[in-house]
């Protein structure tokens, strides 16, 4: 079994991953470009800032070499979609967006292929949902200057976040299942599977607030209100900032993550 990745660099490749996807699938003709810009130096800082967190370890670090790629990569993508160059701005998005998916399912990794593979797509379901919610709470923002964008691509935006909810429930739901018998290897100080704590931040404020907010801001956009709705993804993103952290923190090896 392979050493767990530092905190902060497997947080920001789950972010990394999800908000590179979510603009891969977002349709670039309903959308300002500049959107995609700016969440490519939004990904650009992710991968700059994972990297030197697995630096840390080593600047000869295969892990390491792999983010600074991606991190060009990101370069490479604002620029292409700052000048317009939808052509070379998409397959560099798909690209990071592979690379993430790598390096998360590599950070996975363990002695149980069962387990590997569990972990690996609870890495990307956390963070599609992560990326996919980031990406609605900005998008929301384009609205104030672009009053007269359509609303389809806000709406498709909060229906990601909803299956990546629905997906990320299932997964977590499926490793408590997993890890029962294996209680102690979750906690971490006070913060036991069996207290109180872990479940209110992880299944309350990580998980059933989110599905609060993520059917408040689907009706929100249905009337239009793009600033009522702005408001409510900035709470939905705080509150599954708490919950995947909590998860990532309680994260141990040879456990599934929850």
């Amino acid at each position: 079994m392979t050493p767990s990745p530092s905190i902060l660099a497997d947080f920001a490749v789950r972010l990394v991953f999800g908000l590179s996807l979510a603009l891969t699938v977002a349709d670039w003709r309903e959308t300002p470009l500049a959107f995609f810009r700016t969440n490519c130096q939004v990904i650009l800082g992710l991968l700059v800032l994972a990297a030197l967190a697995v630096s840390q370890n080593g600047a000869a670090n295969p892990a390491c070499w792999t983010l600074a790629g991606a991190a060009a990569a990101a370069y490479a993508a604002t620029v292409a979609w700052g000048l317009g160059l939808v052509r070379i701005g998409r397959p560099a998005l798909l690209l990071i967006t592979a690379v993430a998916a790598g390096w998360l399912t590599a950070a996975s990794r363990d002695a149980d292929p069962g387990l590997w593979m569990f972990n690996s797509l609870s890495r990307w379901a956390s963070g599609f949902v992560l990326g996919a919610t980031l990406a609605a709470m900005l998008l929301g923002h384009h609205y104030l200057t672009a009053p007269t964008m359509s609303i389809e691509p806000l709406k498709r935006s909060i229906r990601f976040m909803g299956w990546g909810l629905v997906v990320r429930g299932a997964l977590g739901l499926g490793g408590l299942l997993l890890a029962q018998g294996a209680a102690p290897a979750l906690g971490i100080g006070v913060v036991t599977a069996d207290s109180w704590l872990f479940p209110v931040m992880r299944w309350g404020m990580g998980f059933a607030a989110p599905v609060l907010a993520t059917a408040m801001a689907w009706k929100t956009v249905e009337i239009r209100s793009t600033q009522s709705a702005t408001g409510i993804l900035y709470a939905a993103m705080t509150l599954l900032l708490f919950g995947e952290l909590s998860s990532l923190i309680t994260a141990r090896g040879g456990v599934p993550i929850v």
